[in-house]
């Protein structure tokens, strides 16, 4: 491409601006004060250097998308949590489950009950939007999609192309590929479609939308660009984007993927696209690929300025050599030159998410800080190649727990209370972890209750064979309520205090057990003897009648 100049530029970076802007022209130089296009040098001594030279001039890439902020970058707030589509100007929630609106402004970068985060850069700006194909709590026809009312009609029976790119979360099983579908209906009142139903699946299902088509497409942390091209069956208005309709195989893994740059017009409006965006630039393998042609030649620039020696359809870009600044090529064809798509390389801090829960009086150290407190804080780990990482941290502090438990047991009894044990009256304390991993201080004031004043009753009766007795303590401390009369042999004679018309027939002993309102047992014995000699009277004399 040396030596090529171009006359009349509009060279436009911004995606969102980019058009069509007319024939190119260009030519060799007629004298060495004109601005030769891919040197880096500012040859006319104008300031101007290469394509930011008015002298220079191709025709842009991108046609005007029929959908409205194709970008996502026109918001009227900042994502900070699930869902929140309504922040992005033109887009409208399609499905009862909710797609997430992702903007770096927020540091909102994807579902954060998975979590999910979405491969940085974008394509184009700083926003995109992230959707599920399936959940492993609310099936496969759990699927979420956006949609937009065109910003005119496409034509029935007219050649249309839709380009963009899906985003894929790095090594992440489950959510490496995806059939990604486009779905169109004529009315825009049909949008959004399903009701209140999570499962409705795709919009087919409605029987209101037709499936435009379908592309499966595999990644992992970063952004693959996607075509579908098409012949419109109805004057459509709406689009819907989102998961095919036949179940994820991955569903119970929740499957999550992003979209972003849709760009939808007419087949014959379209030039060379950038075909793929591979790797990170964090680390070191970011690559840019356009349309390898072997009769076309190619030119990359940064900041429309020539990069000395790259002149392939590849360009490979590291933080530790590359800047920020938009990275675009030039491409030479027969026809003549064309701008590639424009890319925006931002050296962002990576995201990452930390969820910590500390005890009262501890601290958690990230980043070199020391934190405290409960809240949500951004805390930037910056790092040599400039690919800091800004990770969102959400402390909870939680309280220690103080309890105070009062008990009583019998006298002669021991307490067991975590690594108390106890016999005598008095306070205890221990320490046991609560149900949240923190210290639980348990204060016992334990009280022994005893047999107060007691029990009189006779230890030894003697009574004749066959004679009844009555059994009854001479007294009773007041306090015990409840009474039972039994042998050795554990059979219950009374539940009275008193066990009356009792006749035995043999020696024995029998227990007497008496109770307080704690439950607290004194026990008595009562020996029975059975009179063993009898007295026999034999008269000295007798009658004989």
């Amino acid at each position: 491409m040396a030596g090529l100049f171009y006359i009349d530029i509009k060279f436009i970076t911004n995606l969102k601006a980019i058009s069509i802007v007319g024939f190119m022209l260009f030519f060799w130089p007629l004298a060495m004060s004109q601005e030769i296009c891919d040197n880096a040098i500012d040859d006319d001594a104008d300031s101007l250097v290469d394509l930011n030279d008015p002298d220079c001039k191709c025709e842009s890439l991108l046609p005007s998308s029929l959908i409205p902020n194709p970008s996502f970058e026109e918001m009227t707030c900042c994502p900070i949590e699930n869902e929140r589509l309504d922040c992005a100007v033109g887009w409208v929630q399609a499905s009862a489950p909710t797609t997430d609106y992702v903007h770096t402004c927020g540091g909102y970068l994807g579902n954060t009950s998975i979590p999910a985060f979405a491969p940085l850069p974008f394509p184009d700006g700083e926003g995109g939007v992230g959707f599920r194909d399936g959940q492993m709590h609310a099936g496969s026809n759990y699927k979420e999609y956006v949609g937009a009312c065109l910003t005119q009609k496409m034509k029935s029976g007219t050649n249309y192309k839709l380009d963009f790119f899906v985003g894929f979360r790095n090594n992440v099983q489950g959510s490496q590929n995806l059939k990604i579908a486009v779905f169109g209906s004529p009315d825009c009142n049909q949008l959004p479609f399903g009701g209140n139903d999570n499962d409705i699946g795709c919009p087919a299902n409605t029987g209101l939308y037709n499936l435009i088509g379908e592309s499966s497409v595999s990644g992992s942390g970063e952004w693959i660009n996607v075509t579908i091209e098409f012949v419109a069956q109805q004057d459509y208005e709406v689009i819907v984007l989102g998961p095919a309709c036949a179940p994820h195989p991955d569903f119970r893994l929740d499957p999550y993927f992003y979209l972003d740059r849709l760009t939808l017009a007419e087949s014959t409006a379209f030039g060379i696209p950038l075909e793929q965006i591979t790797g990170r630039i964090c680390d070191h393998n970011l690559m840019l690929y356009i349309e390898s042609n072997p009769g076309y030649t190619y030119q990359w620039y940064k900041d429309g300025i020539a990069l000395e020696g790259e002149t392939h359809p590849v360009l490979h870009l590291s933080s530790d050599t590359d800047g920020e600044g938009v990275y675009s090529a030039v491409v030479t064809t027969q026809e003549g030159c064309f701008n590639s798509q424009g890319f925006q390389l931002s050296i962002p801090p990576y995201p990452g998410f930390e969820e910590v829960r500390i005890c009262e009086g501890e601290n958690y150290s990230l980043g070199g800080q020391i934190f405290d407190q409960p809240g949500h804080y951004e805390v930037l780990i910056q790092a040599e190649d400039g690919c800091d990482s800004l990770v969102q941290l959400n402390l909870e502090v939680n309280e220690h727990s103080d309890f105070t438990l009062n008990d009583t047991i019998c006298e002669g009894d021991i307490y067991h209370l975590h690594g108390i044990e106890a016999s005598q009256q008095g306070v205890y304390e221990t320490t046991i972890s609560n149900d949240r991993g923190c210290d639980s201080v348990i204060t016992l004031n334990l009280n022994i209750v005893g047999a107060g004043l007691g029990i009189d009753i006779q230890r030894v009766i003697v009574v004749e064979l066959g004679e009844p007795i009555k059994i009854e303590p001479a007294f009773c401390d007041p306090r015990l309520v409840s009474f039972i009369w039994s042998t050795e042999l554990c059979h219950v004679l009374s539940s009275g205090k008193a066990l009356e018309n009792f006749i035995p027939i043999n020696d024995m002993l029998l227990l007497f057990d008496a109770y307080d309102m704690f439950g607290c047992r004194l026990r008595k014995t009562v020996e029975i003897r059975i009179e063993s000699e009898y007295r026999i009277y034999i008269p000295n004399a007798f009658s004989p009648n």
